[in-house]
This record gives structure tokens, sequence and C-alpha cells, in this order.
């Protein structure tokens, strides 16, 4: 279907094109050619029609309006082949014939398909819209009248049969009713209509005129077929038949329309006084001296209702305005904050009560004898006018936090600040500078508090990884003093027994040796005991600690191990702790669980905190069964001495992928 529509198109531009050549002066002569005024322009009016006609089949939008256009160019083509076929054959030839009412008949249903197309367009056009609309077309029918006037004269007069008469009549009339409703529908829609509405105004408005001249050439005498009138007249109905492909899947709706201007209304009432002069030279027939003065009386309803609709709209904008204004005051004015508005010169236009209050300036005193520095305290001038003043200026804002001059000699009032310039609402630039700020004493008093709670923490946290380790070192000792030593002289005492039963009880060795091998296991597992409980020295850092408790941990196996990063991290003494503790426990997990052949421990800081993590690629583990698992107390362990210093600790593992074990601590842990 597309292929044959985009074929007869095609075919209707060309033969459109090849007629428009043969009218050119000098490529033809002036008497009817059958084969070019005949049998071309014939095809081309046919061919008009059926591109007319396939729209409303190929597709649903706005079908009415595009039948009743279909139906008007049948006609016309139905006009042409009667009489090219029929009434030239006569002689002499019938005027009117049956092709004058077919033509007739066509400009009546073109009418029905504007009617259509104004009847979709008036719900959406106001009522100043439609007066422009009406001062449009009775302008038109004024001036069509005027220049029509003779030629009608002159086809009427007397002695023509009433036939006649009434056909030369009708001809002009749906001409100028064409033009009337064109005009109206374009001025509804301010001149910027849908592509289809304009391309078929421009083709009734071509056909429309090409009629007129039609007329006027009949009349002097000077028509002759094959014409330039002849080309203008068929590329007119050719612009007709295609306007309605433009807009083939959308409904044919008017663009967004603006508010209405006066600049068009404005020209067509200078062409009404225009026709009143030459009316009162003597110049004008009746008919067009009454459209004239009724356009005139349209014109200056229009303006009037343009006055008033301008004084309503002004009105509802200021009204709006006021109500904005009221809405601003009451918002700032019930604010608990300051608020503040400066000219760029520092000479202070406003303060809010709320912000008088707060530095206790009387409700009496005139703020405009006042300037920017009058409210800030030293501190608060030096941050404006070394940070906030050229933040704003550069970036258009700034937050922060500065200090208000109680005026009432009371301390400073703590505040926390966002400033900004204020732009014209036409686009202009800033004219002022606003202020709001938000008194936060009580605020800081309340983080003063947490801090002092935090650091009473961080004091009781200390304390008590102290009490841990002296508990530990007491353990030590006391293991060291007693229990190691009472098993070294059990083990020296078990040698020398052993040396007197080889010669005098051999048999007895093996219950001795095993008796000894238990007293030296026993006296191993004491030794890591007191590793366990001991404490390196950690003023020499975290890191130096790890790399001895690594060497002790991996001694004696194949694990190869490394350790990069700072070996101070900075923390305060009972984080040092903490992350030795965790870290050294990582190590242990990675020796007797993991299976690892290689161990990585890295030590990091920033301004927040340090973050030791030990990384081994063993076996791995379920991290879901690590916590809360029977026979792993010391992650547990692990997970609550993070947590008590105010830390935490991640374990990423996955079964044949290793393990990692990072602990974060904050900078101030610890106490």
């Amino acid at each position: 279907m597309r292929v044959a529509v985009r074929g007869c198109q095609l075919v209707l531009l060309v033969l459109v094109a090849a007629f428009a050549v043969t009218t050119v002066p000098g490529v033809r002569g002036d008497g009817f050619d059958t084969a070019l005024d005949g049998w071309l322009q014939g095809s081309a009016y046919v061919a008009c029609a059926v591109v007319a006609l396939l729209r409303p089949v190929r597709s649903v939008v706005a079908r009415p309006l595009w039948v009743l256009v279909a139906t008007a160019l049948v006609l016309r083509a139905l006009g042409f082949v009667l009489y090219l076929g029929y009434v030239r054959t006569l002689t002499p030839a019938p005027y009117p014939s049956v092709a004058d009412l077919a033509w007739l008949a066509m400009s009546v249903v073109l009418l029905a398909a504007l009617a259509v197309r104004a009847r979709s367009l008036a719900p959406r056009v106001s009522t100043t819209l439609v007066l422009d609309a009406v001062l449009g077309a009775l302008t038109v029918a004024a001036v069509s009248i005027a220049l029509l006037y003779d030629t009608l004269e002159h086809l009427t007069r007397a002695g023509t049969p009433g036939d006649v008469v009434a056909t030369n009549l009708a001809y002009p009339a749906v001409d100028v009713a064409l033009l009337i409703v064109v005009t109206g529908l374009l001025m509804a829609s301010q001149w910027h209509p849908p592509t289809s509405d304009l391309v078929l105004a421009v083709g009734v408005v071509g056909f429309a005129v090409g009629d007129t001249a039609f007329l006027y050439q009949l009349a002097a005498g000077t028509y002759h077929p094959g014409s330039w009138l002849a080309a203008t007249s068929l590329a007119a109905t050719a612009a007709i038949a295609l306007a309605g492909w433009s807009g083939l899947d959308r409904e044919p709706e008017p663009v967004e329309l603006a508010p209405p201007g006066i600049g068009i209304p404005v020209l067509f009432a200078l062409v009404c006084v225009a026709m009143f002069l030459a009316a009162s030279l003597g110049h004008l027939p009746l008919g067009s001296t009454l459209l004239t003065a009724a356009a005139l009386v349209v014109a200056i309803a229009r303006g009037a209702l343009t006055l008033l609709e301008d004084r309503a709209v002004a009105g509802r904008v200021l009204r709006n305005t006021n109500e904005e204004l009221v809405r601003f005051q009451a918002l700032v004015e019930a604010s608990g904050d300051f608020i503040a508005i400066a000219a760029p010169t520092g000479a202070v236009l406003y303060v809010n009560p709320a912000g008088r209050r707060m530095v206790g300036l009387p409700p009496d005193v005139d703020v405009a004898t006042t300037t920017i520095e009058d409210y800030l305290t030293e501190e608060g001038q030096q941050l404006s006018a070394r940070v906030e003043v050229p933040a704003v200026l550069e970036r258009g804002h700034w937050e922060g936090q500065s200090t208000l001059r109680n005026r009432n000699g009371g301390p400073p009032v703590p505040v926390a600040i966002s400033s900004f310039l204020m732009y014209r609402p036409d686009g202009g630039g800033p004219f002022a500078l606003a202020t709001v700020q938000r008194d936060i004493t009580e605020r800081l008093e309340s983080e003063r508090a947490v801090q002092e709670l935090a650091d009473q923490r961080q004091d009781l946290l200390g304390r008590l990884v102290q009490a841990q380790e002296d508990e530990r070192a007491s353990i030590a000792a006391d293991v060291h003093d007693d229990s190691v030593q009472a098993l070294a002289a059990v083990d020296l005492r078990l040698g020398l027994i052993r040396r007197k039963l080889v010669e005098a009880a051999p048999e007895l060795l093996e219950s001795v040796d095993k008796t000894l091998e238990t007293v030296q296991v026993a006296t191993g597992r004491l030794r890591h005991l007191l590793f366990d409980l001991e404490l390196p020295a950690l003023e020499l850092g975290v890191g130096t600690a790890l790399e001895d408790a690594a060497s002790y941990v991996f001694e004696d196996s194949d694990i190869e191990w490394e350790i990069s990063g700072p070996r101070d991290l900075g923390l305060a003494p009972a984080a040092r702790v903490t992350a030795y503790r965790i870290a050294k426990e990582a190590l242990i997990n990675a020796r007797r669980h993991a299976q690892a052949r290689h161990v990585t421990i890295t030590l990091e800081r920033d301004d927040t905190g340090a973050t030791v993590t030990v990384e081994d690629d063993g076996r791995g583990v379920d991290t879901s069964q690590l916590v809360d698992r029977p026979g792993h107390l010391g992650l547990s362990s692990m997970y609550d001495r993070a947590t008590i210093a105010g830390g935490r600790l991640e374990i990423d593992s996955r079964p044949g992928e290793g393990t990692r074990v990072s602990l974060w601590l904050p900078m101030g842990s610890g106490g």
C-alpha cells in the first residue's frame, strides 16, 4: 500500500511539473492543445483525485476532513473530464454547463471540509482568537469585493442571461468564502498552523486566487488556454491533494498557542482604515464599505477585550505577587533562625524578629543604620572577610560555622551559617546578600557531652585493657616462677635418675623416658602460654611487635610471611594492645587451621584511623560459621575486642580461597 501511494504521488508531481513547463511563454502557442490542455492537464487532475482518495483509505486519522477534501477533488477532476470530453465538443459550448456544476460543487464541498477543521479547532481557541478570525475574514471579504466589483459588474451587465449571471456570481462568491474561512483559520492559529493545515491553506488560497484571476481575465477578454493561470490552478489543486499526507499518523491539532499578539489584528485594522480612506474618495462599493466598517467594529472590540484581559492578567500577577510576599514574610518572621539581608555595600536591609532577639537588637532600632560587622564577633569578622565573602562572590553560596556578637554583653552565639546571593527574578544579576544562621549552642553542648562520654569510655577501656594486661602479666610471672621452675626441676631430677638406671635397672628406662617426654611437652606448653600472656614492648610500635610475634608463631614451619606498612600506627596504648592481640590471634589461626603457605601482614593509617590486615592463602572457611561456633572462642574474642575499642573487624573467607582478617581502629580509641 505504501509503495502504491508513493507511486501515485510521484506520478502526480511529474504530471504537474510537465504541464507547468508547457505553460512557459514560447514553449507552445496560445490556442487550446488537445494533448497538453486535454490529456496532460486532465490526467493531472485525475491524479490529484486519486492521491486525495488514498488518504482516508490509508489512515483513519481525521478521516471526515480528508474524505470531504477527496470528494472535492473528485468533483474537480469530474468537471475537467466532462468539459474536455463532452462540453467542449458541443457547438456552441454551453455556459453554464454540467462541468460548471461540478466545479462549483467542488468549492462548496471544500468549504465544508474547512468548516469541519474549524469545528475541531474551535474548542481550543479563546474569544480573542475568534475575534481575530472574524476581523481577518471581514477584511478579506471587503478587499475582495473592492477588487472584484468592476469584474462582476461587467460579467452581470444588462442583457446577460440569468443563469449566466448566477454562475458568474457563484464563482467569486465561493472563492471569497474560501479565502475568508482560510484567513479565519490562520488567524485562529496565530499564523502557526500544523503542516497539513498550512499546505491545505496554501492550496485553497492558490485555487481561489486562480479562479478570481480567471474571472478578471475573462471579463477583460485576455484569457487563453495553457497560460500560467492554468498551471497555478493545477499546482494549487495538487497541494490540496498532498496536504493530508503530512499528518498521516497524528491528529491535525494546532501547535501550542501563546497569548495572542496584536500585530496581525493591527495590520488588518490599518487595511480597513485604508479602505475607508478609499471610500471617502468614492472608489469603494457599498458592500465593501459596510464590511470594512464591520471589521473596524470588531477591531475596536478586540482592542477593548485585550485591554480588559491585560488588566485582569496584571491584577492576577499583582495579587499573586502580594500573596507570595505575605507568605515569604510570614515564613521568615515565624522562623527561629537569624535571617538577614544586606546590600552589596554591607549595609543591612532586613533582620527578622528571631534574629533581633538572638543578638539582643531592640525592635525599635532601624537595621538600616547598621552594617554586617555590627553583628559579628572579632572572630566572625575575620572569617567573613577571609572565607565567607570571597566564597559567596565566587560560587554564590557558602556554608560554615561562626559566632554572632551579643549586643547585651552576653557570651557570643555560636551559629551554623548558610549565606548566598539573591538574584533578581527577571534574570538580572545579584542585588543583595542573604544569610540564614541557626543557634547551635545546644548542639555544641550536646557534642561536648558526647565527647566527654567518649573520653570517659576510652579511659575506662584503657583501664580495662591495662587491668587485663596486668592480670596476664601476674599470671605469666606466677607460671614462670612457679610452674615452669618446678617442671624444670622435675626434668633435671628425671635426667639424674635416668643416668643411674642405665646400669642399675635398664628395664625402667622406657618408663622414665616417657615421663621425661611428658614433662618436656608440658614445659613447652607452658612456654607457649607465657608467649600468649606476655605483652611485648609496644612502645616500639605495633608493627615491630607483630614482627616478633610472626617470627615466634611461624618458627619451625614452612609458612612464609611478610609485613608491610609503617611500624608505628600512632594509636593510643590501649588501641595498640587491641591491635596486637587481634592480629596475633589471626596469625595463630593461620598456622593452626588454615594450612597456609604464605601470610601477609599489612599496616595502614590515615587521618581517621589505622588498619591492620592479616591475609593467608590457606584453605579458607565458611564465614557464616565462624562466630558462635564451638571451638572458635578466639574469633569471638577478636570481635569483642574490636567492638569495645570502637573499631570494626571484618573476616572475608571462602573455602579454598584463603582468609582475610581486617581490623580498623579509630585514631582516638584507647584513650
